[in-house]
């Protein structure tokens, strides 16, 4: 993983990506470059099982809140919630997991957005139904890496980042 201090100040414009997770929310920083862009930063923030809910919501917070800090992102992009209706637990969850996103996201005033999944795997496969294997390789190959971003959750959040900047026109693959 690349530190920090490489890439900080080499970018105009930085997206920071977010796969949102009670148990592990993924996070991956991109900087724009003319055509492209780095993979600056990427991984997971993790959650204790057993901690209270209201404990893992704060470490999340927390998390992010220096990431923010740290990379001074333009844009945060978080994948838009999707779950069955059979696990609505799990929607409740994804939801308070969003909501501290988005306040940390408010509280530094930095762009807050949104990516449905179907947009994020036709923008990058052009396939809306593509399977997540082939979301990873996409984000492999955009970025130019020789090696897997891992876990799967930074994979996910990249490219989250890449959508949510595409949008913007400052990013293109």
């Amino acid at each position: 993983m690349p530190q920090p201090e490489d890439t900080r100040n080499m970018h105009a414009y930085r997206g920071l990506g977010l796969d949102p997770g009670l148990a592990a929310t993924g996070f991956a920083v991109i900087g724009c470059l003319q055509h492209g862009g780095n993979l600056c930063d990427w991984g997971a923030i993790t959650t204790r099982p057993g901690t209270a809910s209201e404990k893992r919501l704060q470490d999340i917070y927390r998390n992010v809140h220096e990431l923010i800090d740290q990379w001074r992102p333009d844009v945060i992009a978080i994948e838009d919630v999707y779950v069955l209706k059979t696990y609505p637990r799990a929607a409740i969850q994804l939801g308070e997991v969003k909501g501290v996103i988005a306040l940390a996201a408010a509280e530094t005033k930095v762009e807050f957005t949104q990516v449905k999944p179907a947009e994020i795997k036709r923008a990058l496969t052009g396939n809306g139904r593509a399977p997540k294997q082939q979301v990873h390789d996409a984000v492999q190959r955009s970025l130019g890496l020789r090696h897997a971003v891992n876990p799967d959750h930074a994979s996910d959040a990249a490219a989250v980042a890449m959508v949510a900047l595409s949008r913007t026109g400052r990013y293109s693959w």
